[in-house]
């Protein structure tokens, strides 16, 4: 299966929402400012409201080939190879991709999650169940992938 690449920027997908969160970021760091007494701070706060919402904010590339998936943002690069996804929990907006096997309090802190640009779920969908396929394996003794569909508000 080719190598398949796309970006998504989930900030120019809501301006309204975009718009209200640099609001809200920008209120934040002058309220630290100002409770502060120190610039220096409150451009701190700044930027650390800015990197807690990078993937928002900013684009995010995903790549997905033979070997595995990565996700690159700004500040951020993760990558998972195949044979280490055990679930695949798919929404309507996008695909988690974890190696836990069972549900976990972990489950946000690993894995990747790969959002759907406008038009690509199916395709990203068929390349990863290709690429957890035991054939795709080369027929080893690779545990088997569950496969989860929630619904909105699940």
């Amino acid at each position: 299966m080719p190598e398949l690449n796309w970006t998504v920027h989930l900030a120019r997908r809501a301006a309204r929402r975009t718009a209200t969160l640099i609001a809200m970021i920008l209120l934040g760091a002058g309220v630290a400012g100002v409770g502060f007494g120190s610039a220096a701070l409150g451009l701190l706060a700044g930027v650390l409201l800015v990197a807690s919402v990078a993937e928002y904010l900013f684009a995010v590339h995903y790549k997905m080939d033979g070997e595995g998936i990565s996700a690159r943002g700004l500040w951020q690069r993760r990558y998972m190879k195949w044979s280490h996804v055990r679930r695949v929990i798919r929404d309507d907006a996008g695909v988690k991709l974890s190696p836990l096997p069972r549900p976990s309090r972990l489950e946000a802190y690993r894995g990747i999650y790969a959002w759907f640009s406008e038009s690509n779920q199916d395709e990203v969908m068929a390349a990863i169940t290709y690429h957890t396929s035991p054939e795709a394996a080369g027929g080893g003794d690779r545990p088997p992938v569950e496969f989860i569909a929630r619904s909105p508000g699940a």
